[in-house]
């Protein structure tokens, strides 16, 4: 499949899924109210400095965005299978990348919503400066929602089939990205001091190996997850 007509597949795939979304309301009501309330109940039971509050915002802020963005990540391919439509679209006339890549743009499109709500929030709750350096805030968050989607989704579809599965992927989750959550959050964390420090860079680098690893990883694996 050339170029053009493999975006043409994954921009209609995307399109499909963000409407049914929109329409129905099925996971991101729950997705930003889980993230909320954990972001509060973190946010007020530090009854520390702003330093204190500082150095430990980075991880916190993971954590929720962790917990609340698998609630996406595990509705993602549950919705087909299901509605019994997992068989049509392992049928669909489009490489198993491109399947992939599609449901891993929409998974970090609904983690991005799950951003742009919880920083804020995040930094009205503890007064942390989330935003003192805003394009290095955001090459982090990209880098690490990224990481986050790419893995997220091909365990996503491993664990779709499995009757018993509540619950499921986080566990799986945890123990993959456990070195992109602490990457992630030492790299909010340095982003937050005035002078920044230069080993910042040496986990946005990090960062950036994991993203490209684990989308790699899933577009190659993928053919083999439909086929089962």
């Amino acid at each position: 499949m050339r170029i053009g007509e493999m975006a043409r597949t994954m921009w209609w795939l995307v399109h499909k899924d963000v409407l049914r979304e929109l329409r129905t309301f099925g996971i991101w009501p729950g997705m930003l109210l889980l993230g909320l309330v954990t972001v509060f109940l973190l946010a007020t039971q530090l009854n520390i400095s702003l330093e204190q509050k500082t150095s430990l915002a980075g991880g916190l802020l993971w954590i929720s965005v962790f917990f609340a963005g698998t609630v996406a990540l595990e509705r993602s391919f549950a919705s087909e299978r299901d509605a019994g439509c997992w068989q049509t679209l392992c049928l669909y006339p489009a490489p198993p990348s491109a399947v992939f890549l599609a449901k891993m743009a929409v998974n970090t499109i609904s983690i991005v919503l799950l951003e742009c709500v919880l920083i804020p929030a995040f930094v009205v709750l503890t007064d942390v400066p989330l935003y003192s350096h805003p394009l290095l805030m955001l090459l982090v968050v990209v880098l690490g929602t990224l990481s986050f989607a790419s893995i997220g989704t091909l365990l996503s579809a491993i664990t779709a089939g499995v009757r018993a599965r509540g619950g499921l992927l986080a566990l799986l989750l945890l123990p993959i990205l456990t070195p992109v959550l602490l990457a992630s959050a030492e790299a909010t964390r340095l982003t937050l001091i005035d002078d920044v420090d230069p080993t910042l860079w040496q986990w946005v680098k990090l960062l950036a190996v994991f993203a490209g690893v684990f989308t790699t990883a899933g577009a190659v694996l993928f053919e083999f997850v439909m086929e089962e």
